[in-house]
């Protein structure tokens, strides 16, 4: 457990294998999470998936001589009761929090006070009441009904067309991101017509075709603004927008920002 106080509680962009429950005690920002942006503010919880990238930046601007951030950070592996364990019935409402991987969860509801008071007494706590501290504290998040996913992950596990997963039609746009995807090439991959490709998709992913394709390529173009210095319309170009207008309007649209201040976000 990591009990983070001061004038800044920044955690820096990183990925671990474990889950993370985290709470701001006191404090506001933005926080980086999956492949979503967004803001957190006192009082928030949320729980983070393994191999969830994200980081926390507080707003200085924000921060006064009298103000101080105040995080509470608590990793477990969801095997530290056995492999099994929450898959037992009576650990219905524990077993949703981690039942999808990739997924990060933001709570409301939750008394602040409280949660903190578990979680602050878990260095002192030894052997069993250790134990029970961590199931106490699975168990407020498990009963609160108003959790919501902080982000949208793509999964690739949903069958289209009997045999022909997800993940194929994902490997397919992946190695075509710079070129125009065409609609009858992804459905005669799956010996459909177009129309009933769509409808397929749609009702499979929830979400259409296109749209799969520009997360994609925000997600392509994301990875390079973060990990290149490579301009802007380059990124673009890499990404298969043929339109530097359309690609920074729909990042916006996507992202909540701009790719320059996407990539001030990791300088």
């Amino acid at each position: 457990m990591k009990h983070l106080r001061g004038l800044d509680c920044s955690i820096p962009y990183h990925v671990h294998d474990a889950h993370e429950l985290i709470l701001i005690r006191s404090g506001s920002g933005s926080f980086y999470v999956g492949n979503a942006i967004r803001q957190f503010q006192t009082g928030d919880v949320f729980l983070l998936a393994p191999g969830v990238p994200h980081w926390f930046r507080c707003d200085r601007a924000a921060v006064r001589d009298s103000d101080e951030y105040e995080f509470v950070v608590l990793q477990f592996y969801k095997s530290f009761l056995g492999e099994e364990y929450f898959d037992l019935p009576e650990h219905g409402m524990l077993k949703r929090l981690f039942g999808a991987e990739g997924l990060a969860l933001s709570f409301e509801g939750l008394t602040r006070d409280s949660l903190a008071e578990l979680l602050l007494s878990l260095p002192q706590a030894i052997g069993q009441r250790r134990l029970m501290l961590v199931l106490w504290i699975l168990a407020a998040l498990g009963d609160n009904p108003q959790c919501a996913p902080l982000h949208q992950a793509i999964s690739t596990d949903i069958e289209l067309g009997g045999k022909t997963s997800l993940d194929h039609i994902q490997t397919y746009v992946a190695d075509r991101l710079r070129d125009r995807i065409y609609l009858e090439d992804v459905a005669e991959l799956l010996n459909m017509s177009v129309a009933t490709f769509c409808r397929y998709f749609k009702q499979s992913t929830g979400r259409t075709f296109v749209d799969f394709v520009q997360e994609m390529r925000i997600e392509h173009a994301c990875a390079l603004l973060r990990a290149t210095s490579l301009p802007i319309r380059e990124v673009s170009e890499d990404s298969g927008f043929h339109s530097m207008a359309h690609f920074i309007r729909l990042f916006k649209r996507l992202k909540g920002l701009t790719p320059q201040a996407f990539r001030k976000m990791f300088a």
